[in-house]
């Protein structure tokens, strides 16, 4: 082979070696890559894809507002509930008080009947209404006298409301029954009928009535036979006059007192505890006023 052949065949095999090179440095570069995220992108700021970072309690839900912790009790859920509520923004209002209503954080009874009305009124303004009818159910059932207060809900929601009561009213009433863990023999023995009922002021009321009543009549009575002479006579008639009178009187507060006492038992005794969050400062003692429907004694 002369040197003219060879050094044209060298030139032939220049730009196959280079392409082999290419493609061996190619290959290399890629093996010492990071690999990628999922679809074939890397996550962003470079690095590797690892498994996602625990959530710390207390830290806000996906998807949820930045900065919004998730609340750990049900008085900061419910807080956020009212004040969603009166803002106007529904879609929150589903979404904190869910919680509450399904037990995911532990709540009272009047807690959550108050998550389950805000719940059933959010999913029906949001065009929710099998949801809704589901949340008002379970409020029916877990507090049979619940109502939608119709100067603060929309006229449709109420009506919405009241028809599920009346469709299912025998399942509620059954429901009632069985929450109702009171002993019905209490009611005829005031104050012990209004301690039950959760009603403090009315047995302050009836147990001190009962005791002053009582009190007069034994110490009438005592006085009267202590003066009494031979012959149903007393030496001072017009003393003991008053003393009967006022021992007469003494027994007819206090048997008013006790059927006045076993009547309110009985009234109240499928009532549940107040669904009206307490004030910050309770009031105390007995208040006169104006109410709805004319003069009204509150305790």
């Amino acid at each position: 082979m002369t040197g003219h052949t060879r050094n044209r065949m060298k030139s032939g095999f220049r730009p196959v070696a280079l392409v082999i090179a290419s493609v061996v440095l190619s290959a290399n570069v890629r093996a010492a890559e990071p690999p990628s995220g999922p679809g074939g992108a890397s996550p962003p700021g470079g690095g590797t894809v690892g498994p996602p970072p625990t959530m710390a309690p207390g830290a806000p839900a996906p998807g949820a507002p930045v900065g919004v912790p998730m609340p750990m009790d049900a008085v900061a859920s419910l807080e956020r509930v009212r004040a969603a509520y009166e803002y106007g923004d529904i879609d929150s209002v589903v979404e904190w008080s869910r919680p509450v209503a399904e037990g995911r954080i532990p709540a009272t009874v009047v807690e959550r009947g108050h998550a389950l009305r805000y719940l059933g009124i959010g999913l029906y303004l949001t065009g929710r209404a099998p949801g809704a009818e589901a949340a008002f159910l379970e409020l029916l059932r877990l507090r049979a006298d619940s109502t939608l207060d119709p100067r603060t809900t929309r006229p449709d929601v109420v009506t919405f409301f009241e028809r599920i009561r009346s469709r299912h009213s025998l399942e509620i009433r059954a429901s009632a029954r069985e929450n109702n863990h009171k002993t019905f023999l209490l009611n005829f023995l005031p104050p012990l009928g209004q301690i039950q009922n959760g009603n403090r002021g009315r047995a302050l009321l009836f147990g001190s009535l009962e005791l002053v009543s009582a009190a007069t009549v034994a110490t009438t009575y005592g006085l009267l036979k202590k003066w009494e002479m031979d012959g149903h006579t007393f030496s001072d008639w017009n003393q003991a006059t008053l003393m009967r009178t006022i021992n007469w009187a003494a027994c007819g507060i206090l048997a008013a007192t006790y059927v006045l006492g076993v009547v309110d038992g009985i009234s109240g005794y499928n009532d549940l505890p107040d669904e009206v969050p307490a004030p910050s400062r309770a009031p105390t003692g007995v208040a006169l006023g104006l109410g709805p429907t004319g003069l009204a004694v509150t305790f």
